[in-house]
């Protein structure tokens, strides 16, 4: 999933060019400072029988929140974003078609575009597995004449693919059971994300692909979930020599029956590993998702 990274590296950059700091810290700006990472909570059982995990028709609102928090030295930044819109999924012969409206985006108070319009639109078909057959995201209520609106509109795609991860991220064909990995992204393509500040870092233990290890079942709303975790944590020497410590963890929260994800919550930490560098950035990620039935 090398397109993650390059979407992930697109909007951090334009998020650190475009800072904007909330005069009052949100809950989720006030979550990422306490450091505290994310952790399911919520009771679980082991999957005893292996479940088949497929993508099936259905219709959910869905609200992505993102927020960032950078220190260089004595200087620290807050940033954030939301998102808010509504998908289906549609059966169409062999495969599925994905549609998603975005209706509303927030870049710390800023709201995009003006008036009720929606403003982009995402439609992709793609099979039970969630392998994308064709896809595109279209303006609509967004201006697209101007570079500076060009831009804007890209920006605000890479956001939406970045943070509801249901839109590129591709189940497994087998039958999943504890510890089947979901969500899996090649370790360069998480790594490529932070490229401006290390390059092509050498990390440390190895791994060619990161994910959510699958832990068991849970329920929220009177519905079956799949509850998936990741948990991990690297030194990576950057180009320079220097050396940082790299983590994510987080939860994901998967519906048994329609393969969607419910929640997705998850906070990226890079921090030097020397004192005198003073460098650290995080990045918490919050997802969610409600089925209308």
């Amino acid at each position: 999933m090398l397109v993650m990274g390059r979407t992930c590296g697109v909007l951090l950059v334009f998020l650190l060019l475009n800072a904007c700091v909330a005069p009052a810290p949100t809950p989720l700006q006030e979550e990422l400072s306490s450091k505290a990472v994310p952790v399911y909570e919520g009771p679980f059982s082991p999957i005893r029988v292996p479940i088949q995990l497929e993508h099936k028709p259905a219709a959910l609102n869905l609200t992505g929140r993102l927020g960032i928090h950078t220190r260089v030295r004595d200087k620290n930044e807050l940033l954030s974003a939301e998102l808010h819109g509504r998908l289906r999924v549609l059966p169409a012969s062999d495969s599925l078609l994905w549609e998603f409206i975005l209706e509303n985006a927030l870049l710390g108070e800023e709201k995009v575009g003006s008036g009720n319009s929606p403003l982009m639109e995402f439609r992709a078909r793609r099979d039970k597995h969630g392998v994308t057959k064709e896809a595109e995201i279209a303006s609509l209520g967004m201006k697209v004449n101007s570079l500076e609106e060009k831009r804007l509109f890209e920006e605000i795609k890479a956001l939406v693919m970045s943070q509801f991860r249901s839109f590129s991220a591709v189940l497994p064909a087998s039958p999943i059971q504890g510890g089947t990995l979901l969500l899996e992204t090649e370790m360069n393509a998480a790594l490529q994300t932070y490229e401006r500040l290390w390059g092509s870092p050498r990390c440390s233990p190895q791994k060619e692909k990161i994910g959510y290890a699958v832990r068991g079942l849970g329920s929220s709303k009177g519905r079956e979930m799949i509850v998936a975790v990741i948990e991990e944590d690297f030194v990576c020497v950057a180009r320079n020599e220097r050396r940082y410590n790299f983590s994510m963890h987080g939860y994901a929260l998967f519906d048994s029956i329609t393969g969607q994800i419910l929640e997705n919550k998850a906070m990226t930490t890079v921090k030097s590993f020397y004192s005198f560098d003073s460098i650290e950035l995080r990045m918490l990620q919050h997802m969610s998702a409600d089925i209308m039935e």
